[in-house]
């Protein structure tokens, strides 16, 4: 047979399947051919005593079928120490007892067999094992050994009716160590009973002395004990909100050294005291609206935007209160129930002992609460309403725009507030009133007033000396170059000529042929002496605009016909040269053309993205590339300046 499995191996290239079927084969032949060898031997009547004892069944002399003798269990012997002066000490299941032993083990063995008769059972049938532990710990609450070894342990749920009578001994010798200070390394299951022993409330005087005493056992077995970094403050907080404790430990927080949880952790708990001071840097940081970006903030107006702010906010939720809306849920967040939570999951405690929940603000971001009549656990979710803070922030920078006379004015756009809370039925109908827009002008206009915030005077030219105008005004000297600027006037006329040679329609300036001529002429008029007096007459030329004007003249431009509001405004305040920009940055070549008339490429950009923040709220150009999300509408303003 080995010699047929050599050849069939040799051959290859079989499956297992196959070589598995072959083996068997070749057994059954083995088989075969052993019964046929054993059937030459044997005699013929022995074959037939063999098939009688096989196919007949046994019966009794009447024909009746006759049972089996199975033969009797032998009796396990019981590890038992008898004694004519002492009681029958039973070992656990396997344990050995020593014959010698000493009174104190006399004692802890008799205290142990009394403790596993107290138990409690549901229904007569099944070990309640809460109230087990209760009835077990209390029993041996006052019990102190010192068992000279230390025994292995690794229950995943540890009780006393669980452990073994050494293992017992081993938890009672360490747990008089810890009573007495000393916290010796040992197994996760005795560290856990004894927290259960505490939560509890078994070996201590009250509900203070078992909070303390896990905070000290966390404190000086975390070293060696690193879960216990997950589940103790899960359980402490849980005992905190069933057992009041605040007259020890008034601030739980301060107990556990509770972590941060992030940088808007204080914010939240100002807003929610009604503390709207100095705010701008956290709403700027979660807005839609790139106030940052904004030529109107600086460090003088940076304050006057915080106050603003603040008279905004204050005003914002006098309302929304009004309509039974919470307007901190959409300048940070609100709390969800935590569905998870579990009072003392993991621990084996009989809730009849707590003294009773109550709603317990753990932090800002955490607290315990009554839900529906049932004990239950928030988690702050922090979502601020980018669109609101957004909007907030546009309307009172807007109003203090308008408020000073700013030479630029904006215009808040509600609908970025509206697609954030649309499926929220009270805040859209707060929002949709007529009376929300005009919240935050008068807000910011009644703040303006108290604080005297007002455009500054424009006196009569002539009323004031030069030297008095430049005191105010001009905080360094400056020197003017007459040389410098009759080249800056050649390459403008160079500029222009590059502009209109072949297709002289090719961009439509945005100023008059009146106002060209004229500052034209004032160009060649320059001069060192009357410098100051020429830009004052300059700055005529470009009275300032009021912004619906400025809007209806610019949806009157043909031009820009098929542009939305936004996006005409933004097209019209764009030169000749910043619409090249605008229209080589598509194909590659802005840097080159910058280099070649004497431009940097980041002055123009930033002049394009100062005018789409003032406009459209965003910048348009990042890293020298036009954004992709702005690339359809830079691609019609392009091809209808080259109409």
């Amino acid at each position: 047979m080995a010699d047929e499995f050599k050849r069939f191996i040799d051959t290859g290239g079989k499956t297992l399947d196959e070589i598995r079927k072959a083996v068997e084969r070749m057994l059954n032949n083995a088989v075969d051919t052993v019964a046929d060898g054993t059937a030459r031997i044997v005699s013929d009547e022995i074959k037939k005593q063999i098939d009688r004892a096989a196919n007949n069944p046994r019966k009794d002399s009447e024909g009746y079928y006759r049972s089996e003798k199975i033969p009797p269990r032998r009796e396990t012997a019981k590890h038992t120490v008898r004694s004519e002066t002492r009681p029958d000490r039973t070992a656990y299941p396997h344990e050995h007892v020593d014959p010698n032993m000493s009174r104190q083990d006399e004692y802890m063995l008799d205290k142990i067999r009394e403790m596993r008769t107290l138990e409690e059972h549901y229904d007569r049938t099944y070990r309640c094992t809460e109230l087990t532990l209760v009835k077990q710990g209390m029993f041996m609450a006052d019990v102190e050994d010192d068992f000279s070894r230390r025994v292995f342990c690794a229950l995943p749920e540890p009780f006393f009716a669980a452990m073994s009578n050494s293992q017992l001994r081993t938890y009672f010798t360490w747990r008089t160590d810890v009573r007495r200070g000393k916290y010796a390394a040992v197994d996760k299951p005795y560290v856990l009973l004894y927290c259960f022993e505490m939560l509890n409330m078994i070996g201590v005087e009250d509900a203070s002395e078992a909070f303390g005493k896990m905070l000290g056992l966390w404190e000086n077995c975390r070293g060696w004990a690193g879960y216990l970094d997950e589940l103790m403050p899960r359980w402490l907080k849980d005992f905190y909100v069933y057992n009041d404790v605040t007259g020890k430990y008034p601030d739980i927080t301060l107990c556990m050294n509770y972590p941060s949880n992030g940088t808007y952790n204080g914010v939240i708990e100002a807003l929610e005291n009604g503390d709207y001071s100095n705010k701008l840097d956290y709403l700027a940081e979660y807005s839609a609206y790139n106030i940052k970006g904004s030529i109107f903030l600086n460090e003088q107006t940076k304050s006057m935007l915080n106050g603003a702010c603040e008279a905004a906010l204050t005003a914002l939720s006098t309302y929304f209160k009004t309509c039974g809306a919470d307007m901190l849920e959409l300048i940070c967040g609100k709390p969800r129930k935590d569905h998870a939570w579990k009072p003392f999951r993991g621990a084996i405690v009989d809730m009849s002992r707590m003294e009773g929940f109550r709603p317990v603000r753990i932090s800002s971001r955490e607290r315990y609460c009554i839900k529906r009549g049932e004990p239950a656990r928030e988690l702050f979710d922090f979502s601020p309403s980018r669109g609101f803070i957004g909007y907030l922030l546009k309307s009172v920078e807007a109003e203090l725009r308008r408020r000073v006379k700013f030479k630029r004015y904006i215009t808040p756009n509600i609908t970025m507030l509206l697609n954030d809370i649309k499926n929220r039925d009270k805040l859209m109908a707060a929002v949709s009133d007529e009376r929300f827009e005009k919240i935050i002008p008068s807000a910011v206009g009644e703040y303006c007033r108290k604080n005297g915030v007002s455009a500054p005077e424009n006196p009569r030219r002539g009323s004031r000396t030069k030297e008095e105008e430049r005191s105010e005004y001009v905080r360094e000297k400056v020197e003017i170059d007459v040389t410098k600027l009759g080249m800056i006037r050649e390459q403008s006329d160079e500029l222009a000529k590059k502009l209109i040679v072949g297709e002289p329609s090719e961009y439509a300036s945005p100023y008059t042929e009146d106002i060209c001529e004229r500052i034209e002429q004032l160009s060649a008029d320059i001069a060192d002496e009357d410098f100051d007096e020429r830009v004052a007459d300059c700055a005529e030329l470009a009275p300032e605009v009021d912004p619906d004007r400025e809007l209806a003249a610019i949806s009157a431009n043909p031009l820009f016909e098929e542009l939305s509001e936004e996006w005409k405004r933004f097209a019209n305040r764009l030169t000749p040269t910043l619409l090249i920009v605008l229209k080589l940055l598509a194909d590659g070549g802005a840097a080159e053309f910058c280099r070649e008339n004497g431009y940097l490429p980041e002055t123009l950009y930033e002049e394009i993205n100062t005018e789409a923040l003032d406009t459209v709220a965003d910048i348009v150009i990042e890293g020298g590339e036009i954004i992709p999300d702005y690339a359809a509408e830079i691609a019609k303003i392009v091809a209808a300046a080259n109409r």
